[in-house]
């Protein structure tokens, strides 16, 4: 069997979100009626005290750009946002130019992109997963990205955490369901979302995805030493500050746990994709 190349995994996943983009409303408006209505910022704790007009922030695959487009509303911090796929940057760009917002967008590969210049917090939120190599991708965000005493905030999923609902749809799909049962019991699990465009690109990417890869804490920790980087908090323990090596361990304890919390909503016929945050600072220089 032919090994699957980083270029051939790299266009399949391009061709994906090309077809419909991640988080994508029905229309530009639909987009920017979301983004005022709730500020989706606060739903990570951690990012507001880091935001300041003052700030320069990098987003690693913004998508259809709800996270930089909000934050430079909310927060008027100095905002970049990048991906690889011009069909969301392009969306990205309409977004941001009727809210008359000065968020600067970019079609860019993360593992060839250069900066200008280093970034005060670099997000990435359910992007490096996707990608041929997550942990080089986060290797390369921590050595070029974030300037010293700057910080990452970056979102997978979890090893333990995705996989019920994982399992849940592959055994579904060797059952024989169709895309639209598929679909219809996704619409279950998430109903919240009313948008018809919106549901399907969040179905799409949950459960259709072509490539993707999970990950632990206990995988991030050596990492982020060996680049120089103090992991903060997390949301494995609610993002409570991490104060020692002894509260680290109690988290990476917890990780396994993600998997009855998995099955848990399953049988609630909640949503819950198995992902974890971490907030992690750069040593001075």
């Amino acid at each position: 069997m032919k090994a699957t190349s980083h270029a051939d995994t790299d266009f399949k996943v391009l061709e994906f979100y090309k077809t419909l983009p991640f988080n994508r409303h029905s229309s530009v408006n639909e987009q920017i009626k979301a983004i005022l209505k709730n500020n989706p910022v606060t739903s990570y704790p951690v990012l507001p005290p880091l935001l300041t007009p003052n700030t320069k922030v990098l987003e690693v695959g913004c998508g259809t750009g709800w996270l930089s487009n909000s934050i430079s509303h909310y927060y008027h911090s100095k905002v970049t946002g990048i991906d690889f796929n011009p069909k969301a940057i392009e969306f990205c760009q309409q977004v941001g130019k009727e809210m008359c917002l000065a968020t600067e967008f970019n079609v860019a590969d993360l593992f060839m992109y250069q900066p200008k210049s280093q970034f005060d917090l670099v997000v990435s939120l359910g992007v490096l997963h996707h990608t041929h190599d997550c942990l080089a991708a986060i290797k390369r965000i921590c050595a070029d990205f974030v300037a010293p005493g700057g910080y990452i905030f970056i979102g997978l999923y979890h090893h333990y955490g995705r996989k019920p609902f994982l399992d849940h749809f592959k055994i579904m799909q060797a059952q024989g369901a169709s895309e639209d049962e598929l679909l219809a019991r996704y619409r279950e699990l998430h109903s919240y979302i009313t948008d018809e465009t919106h549901v399907r690109s969040w179905f799409r990417d949950q459960v259709l995805h072509p490539h993707e890869t999970q990950h632990t804490m206990k995988e991030m920790l050596p990492l982020l030493k060996e680049a120089g980087f103090t992991l903060k908090t997390t949301s494995i323990n609610n993002f409570q500050p991490i104060n020692s090596a002894a509260t680290a361990e109690a988290i990476l304890s917890k990780e396994v746990e993600m998997e009855k919390t998995g099955l848990d909503r399953l049988k609630a016929n909640q949503y819950y994709p198995g992902f974890f945050l971490f907030l992690a600072q750069k040593n001075p220089a």
